[in-house]
């Protein structure tokens, strides 16, 4: 079983600005998200391993949850880091906007930061995040602490779903995804924050 999670909430979240590789601190709640991660973990799961973003936001969420599983190893896998968006890292879409008007219309829905200059492109993103599932499926009960985008493509990927549509699922910072055989995705309880 593989468990999916995405960080909890951090100061950019709250601002409105897309984090890509820049990072951000987790806010009070976004560590309460943490712990309660590891509460429900322990609860509903039996975790070997916990593989998270090397990203501190990411890797900070993993340690916070990590106390509620002493006897779990924490390790850092670059290929769950966050998009890096180059350019925009760290800006919000009204800066986008301003110094790249138009880039957003010009692509699919949420696509348009494929194309971010500097940025990561989609291909290998999705080479990273598929060679992650595969390792992860194959490891079995391993906790995956990640992002927003990167975290509906890893669901995307599991599941079969076509990019679009990957693009379209939840990017929740309250709730843990059981990725099951057969492409089967169920939520575990809500950590209720």
């Amino acid at each position: 079983m593989i468990y999916l999670l995405r960080h909890g909430q951090t100061e950019f979240n709250l601002s409105g600005r897309y984090q890509g590789r820049s990072d951000s601190p987790l806010t009070d709640l976004g560590r309460r998200q943490a712990a309660a991660f590891g509460q429900r973990l322990a609860e509903h799961a039996n975790p070997r391993a916990i593989w998270t973003s090397p990203l501190p936001r990411a890797a900070g969420t993993a340690r916070l949850l990590s106390a509620a599983l002493p006897a779990v190893p924490v390790l850092k896998d670059p290929r769950l880091q966050e998009v890096s968006l180059g350019l925009w890292d760290g800006m919000t879409r009204d800066e986008i906007a301003e110094g790249w008007p138009g880039v957003r219309r010009r692509h699919p829905p949420r696509q348009w930061m494929f194309h971010a200059p500097e940025g990561e492109r989609l291909e290998s993103l999705l080479d990273r995040l598929g060679a992650v599932l595969a390792d992860a499926t194959a490891a079995q009960d391993v906790v995956l602490v990640s992002h927003g985008i990167t975290g509906r493509l890893i669901r995307g990927l599991h599941a079969g779903l076509p990019l679009a549509k990957a693009l379209e699922l939840e990017a929740r910072q309250d709730v843990i995804w059981r990725l099951e055989p057969g492409g089967r995705i169920t939520e575990l309880p809500s950590t209720g924050l």
